[in-house]
């Protein structure tokens, strides 16, 4: 099948697109079956645009993985400096957009865990009305509406973790992000966000909830518990949902050695 590929010039031929349910891409990069019909965000400046605020930062969904991290290490979360960087190599980054990485198709690809982890909010657009909706709320692209914005808190971290699961080069069943991500004051929790996203999503907020106000650090014997109750919010998550012993293993493993950075 032939697919025919257009570019629109700016947001209002975007929208008459969506209105005709024709999939919008930005750099392509992670499409494996081409519908017969895209049109490209390439070129719409409105939607590749990066304002920076003091407590967050506003990225377009055409913005690319290389022009995220032009920003510099110091002035992006780390999660998600280290996220970028661990995706393909600077010839893909150069084409990747974000907007792509989050809505990509199948497994969720590399930087869902650490947006989902930093409270990003996704900001969706028609011509009457902008809808704002947290990722960790996100379901499907409201109907007749485009991404606009991607807003991520301008958050760091005392202490985080960030791991890429599964093969280097390629997004398989095996493939799978992982975050954790503290803040702390006077030995105490603030803030604390443990996300994971591949086949599933997870983030429990009870677990965060839990673990808010708790001093450290951690005995051995209140990091068994909390992952017990990871180990069970977990199960809840996946349950009826394909996913291999393996991969959660490396999940619960990642868990444990992040709550025992606090110690």
């Amino acid at each position: 099948m032939n697919t025919l590929i257009s570019f629109a010039k700016n947001t209002n031929i975007l929208l008459q697109e969506v209105k005709n349910n024709v999939q919008i891409v930005g750099g392509c990069t992670q499409i494996e079956e081409f519908p017969q019909r895209l049109v490209s965000t390439f070129g719409i400046k409105e939607l590749s645009q990066i304002n920076r605020h003091e407590r967050y930062i506003d990225i377009g969904p055409g913005v690319t993985l290389s022009d995220i991290l032009a920003l510099g290490q110091n002035h992006i979360p780390q999660i998600l400096y280290e996220a970028i960087t661990s995706i393909a190599n600077p010839i893909i980054r150069n084409m990747a957009t974000i907007g792509g990485n989050i809505f990509a198709q199948g497994n969720k690809h590399t930087l869902y865990a650490p947006l989902l982890a930093l409270d990003t909010k996704l900001d969706f657009k028609n011509q009457y009305e902008t809808k704002t909706i947290s990722l960790s709320a996100f379901m499907n692209i409201p109907k007749g509406f485009y991404l606009a914005n991607i807003r991520i808190p301008s958050t760091f971290a005392d202490l985080y973790v960030f791991r890429r699961i599964g093969p280097e080069h390629s997004i398989t069943q095996q493939s799978a992000s992982f975050a954790f991500f503290i803040n702390t004051d006077n030995n105490c929790i603030t803030n604390i966000k443990l996300a994971f996203a591949g086949p599933i999503v997870f983030r429990s907020k009870e677990l965060e909830n839990i673990l808010v106000g708790r001093h450290l650090p951690l005995l051995r014997k209140e990091i068994n518990q909390l992952l017990e109750m990871v180990n069970n919010e977990f199960n809840k998550t996946i349950l009826d949902k394909m996913i291999s012993d393996v991969l959660k293993q490396q999940f619960l493993n990642l868990a444990r050695y992040s709550f025992e950075q606090l110690t």
